[in-house]
């Protein structure tokens, strides 16, 4: 039996943000995992770098 080593990449597409809300709606369910959700911090302009 021949095992391929490599994904194929070529093939491969991303998973949409729907597709990941259903994914961990599910893992919740089965698992009783609850995730955190992911905040972004907004930066001030006096914080910013130059």
């Amino acid at each position: 039996m021949n095992k391929k080593t490599e994904f194929p990449f070529n093939k491969a597409r991303r998973v949409t943000p729907e597709e990941n809300q259903k994914f961990r709606q599910a893992i919740s369910e089965q698992f009783g995992i609850k995730f955190r959700e992911r905040k972004i911090m907004k930066q001030h302009e006096d914080d910013k770098k130059q």
